[in-house]
């Protein structure tokens, strides 16, 4: 039986992991996530999603530094799923990259 983490950031990052799983499924079935066109709401959706992946008696406990850890093991998921996305939805969401 594999071992489980002790401490709650490691069990939270652990929880991340599982879950983002999905994203790579809908990648791989050509599906994609849309994203807000703003900076600021993305990153507030991106946490929002961190957040409510953790445990209420977890949240207290985990430190700036692992929700960071978790937002952006979140956005690195998200992000290569835009190039799915319709050109139309990419021009209107202003989120050009070369993809």
């Amino acid at each position: 039986m594999p071992e489980v983490p002790g401490d709650v950031q490691s069990v939270f990052l652990d929880r991340i992991e599982r879950r983002v799983k999905i994203l790579k499924t809908l990648l791989d079935a050509g599906l994609g996530v849309y994203q807000a066109a703003e900076e600021e709401k993305r990153k507030r959706a991106i946490e929002t999603v961190a957040r409510m992946t953790a445990r209420t008696s977890e949240l207290p406990r985990l430190t700036p530094e692992t929700l960071a850890k978790a937002c952006d093991i979140i956005a690195s998921h998200l992000e290569p799923m835009q190039k799915v996305l319709p050109h139309d939805v990419q021009y209107r969401n202003r989120m050009r990259k070369a993809w």
